[in-house]
């Protein structure tokens, strides 16, 4: 491409899609690993980076796309940092693909998470596409003593889950080398955003960190069960509340759409 037309961040917009193959290579990660570990002394593989010099073995070479994963958001920082602050159009177009690349390692990070979910039952496909998971201090009806959950939303449910013991440890193999925290949960309750209410401020939350997360079900009357949860900071809190309050208002004006439609 000529020099007047090229530009860095249309290259990453436009290959948004590509990115997708992080996610897929960051999922079989543990696989190849574990594979690895079996083959790790191989003579082949041993006489291959001997013969061609390489300090690093085959694992370290595997790791290398994981790590890439951040690189690039340094980058586009460096990029727009010393970018020319008249060039708008240039500044904007790194901007986007800055905010793209920033999605990447987050989606990466939680289906990782959303891999070490055990004991779900359901067509996990079936919920939609993974929005977000934190881990958060519930209160559970009403109950004095929190637990922990971690917490997946989806386009159509929210799932809860208890952290297991193992969870946050790291992967290892045979060479002792580590990649991936491969984080365990263990399934505790799923509700569908159809029967999902909101409360987003709360009277007895001085820190701005909690919201209720109120459950109704058809043909009962009223709040059947709640969650107080109890974010980490208040940026947490409000990434939350502003998802759930958009998949809830989508929601209503696809109920609202199909009720028109109906009619007429």
């Amino acid at each position: 491409r000529s020099e007047e037309n090229y530009n860095v961040g249309d290259v990453f917009c436009s290959n948004i899609e590509n990115f997708n193959l992080y996610t897929t290579y960051c999922k079989n990660k543990p696989h190849s690993e574990n594979f690895l570990s079996s083959i790790c002394d191989n003579d082949f593989l041993r006489s291959c980076q001997r013969e061609l010099n390489h300090v690093l073995d085959l694992s370290s070479y595997l790791l290398k796309p994981v790590q890439r994963i951040m690189k690039y958001n340094l980058i586009l920082e460096k990029l727009l940092k010393y970018s020319n602050p008249r060039d708008t159009s240039n500044r904007e177009k790194l901007q986007n693909a800055l905010n793209i690349m920033e999605g990447v390692p987050r989606y990466v990070n939680d289906v990782i998470h959303l891999m070490g979910l055990e004991g779900y039952t359901g067509d996990i496909d079936s919920l939609g596409h993974l929005l977000l998971q934190d881990n958060f201090t519930v209160f559970i009806n009403g109950q004095r003593r929190p637990t922990t959950r971690q917490i997946f939303i989806f386009k159509h449910a929210i799932i809860f889950s208890k952290p297991t013991p193992k969870a946050g440890q790291k992967h290892q193999t045979s060479r002792k080398t580590s990649s991936i925290p491969q984080p365990k949960y263990q399934f505790k309750n799923e509700v569908s955003l159809e029967h999902v209410g909101l409360t987003t401020f709360l009277s007895d939350d001085d820190k701005n960190v909690k919201f209720k997360i109120e459950v109704y079900k058809k043909g009962q009357k009223g709040v059947v069960e709640f969650y107080i949860v109890e974010a980490g900071t208040p940026t947490i809190k409000q990434t939350w509340v502003d998802k759930i309050t958009a998949l809830l208002v989508d929601q209503f004006e696809q109920l609202k759409n199909r009720a028109a439609s109906s009619v007429l």
